[in-house]
Parts: structure tokens; C-alpha cells; sequence
């Protein structure tokens, strides 16, 4: 620390010698030396910044060019799907509004159907029914005509008895009407009512 001490007071002491040599006949004490450092400091200065523009500021510039086309592709991008999601939104509320109204056409087209299946299923069973009732109808009918053929071959069976009878015998009317009786007895009730 007292080299430094030192070293201030003869820095002092030699100073105002200093200023005195110094020529007071420039301004701002230009001369050719400064000049020329100073045009060398000025070229140094051009190229160092023609440099580092080709170095980083060229590259930093492109890298912020990308970034901001990027942000307009990306803005431009999220603004188109906004207004699909708009047309996709209003075409959902449509769609909604009509549910009701499709809903409701389903329903009655719907009913519509069961209706005409259910005609369709009795006027099936209606046909069935008729099938029924004529085939039963016409069975009764064979049932008819097999009974009225055994009825007459039974009266055809009494009447031959009966002639046999009557030819067997000599007969008067309060005969024949006996024989008759006789006969009905002995075929009896039950071959009248079938």
C-alpha cells in the first residue's frame, strides 16, 4: 500500500509537466495518429459487424422468420378449424333440432308398419279361420252323406226284410201294419237318431 501512495504523488508531480508539453494549437487534440486508429477502428468495426451479420445475425433473422411463419401457419391453421368447428357446431344444433322431428317420423313410420302387419296377421288368420270352417264344413257334409247312405242302406236292408216277410206271408192290412211295428222294434231307436 505505500508503493501505491508513492506511486499517486509522483503521478502528481508529473502531471501539470505533462499537460504543459501537450500543444494547445489542436482541437480535442486530433492529430494523424489518432486519426488513422480511428479509421482502423472504423474498418475493424465494419468488418467485425459484416461478420458477425453473415455469422449470427443473418441466421438469428431466418430462425425468427421460420418462427413467425410457423406462428402464421399455426394461427391461420388454428383459425380454419375454428370455423369448421362453427359449421360442425351449427350443423350438430340442426341436427339436434331435427331429432325430434325424425324421432317422430321413425316413430309413426314405425306404426304404421305394426298396422299394416297386424291387417296382414288377421287377415291371415281370418283366411285360416274360413279354411278351417269350409274344410270342416265339408267334412260335416261327408259325414252327412255317409250317414244318409248307411240310412238307406239300412231302409233298403228293412225293406227287403219287410217284402221277404210280406211275400212269406199272406198279409192284410192290420198284418202288414204289425209287421211294421215289429220291424221298427226290432231295429230299434238308435238307428233312427244317428
Amino acid at each position: 500500500m505505500l508503493n501505491y501512495i508513492q506511486g499517486l504523488s509522483t503521478f502528481a508531480k508529473t502531471a501539470p509537466l505533462l499537460a504543459k508539453e501537450v500543444d494547445d494549437t489542436r482541437i480535442f487534440g486530433i492529430d494523424p495518429q489518432l486519426l488513422a486508429d480511428a479509421a482502423i477502428m472504423g474498418l475493424a468495426m465494419m468488418v467485425l459487424f459484416t461478420l458477425l451479420s453473415f455469422l449470427l445475425f443473418n441466421p438469428a433473422r431466418e430462425l425468427l422468420e421460420k418462427r413467425q411463419q410457423k406462428i402464421d401457419d399455426d394461427l391461420k391453421s388454428a383459425s380454419e378449424s375454428k370455423e369448421k368447428m362453427e359449421e360442425l357446431k351449427l350443423e350438430y344444433n340442426e341436427k339436434l333440432k331435427n331429432v325430434d322431428k325424425e324421432a317422430d317420423e321413425i316413430l309413426s313410420e314405425s306404426r304404421k308398419k305394426a298396422l299394416k302387419r297386424e291387417n296382414q296377421i288377421i287377415d291371415e288368420a281370418k283366411a285360416e279361420a274360413n279354411r278351417i270352417i269350409v274344410q270342416a264344413n265339408k267334412e260335416a257334409e261327408l259325414e252327412k252323406s255317409k250317414v244318409k247312405d248307411e240310412v238307406k242302406k239300412e231302409m233298403i236292408s228293412i225293406a227287403s226284410v219287410m217284402a221277404g216277410k210280406f211275400v212269406d206271408e199272406s198279409i192284410d192290412e192290420k198284418r202288414q201294419a204289425a209287421l211294421i211295428d215289429e220291424t221298427l222294434k226290432e231295429m230299434g231307436d238308435s238307428t233312427w237318431q244317428s
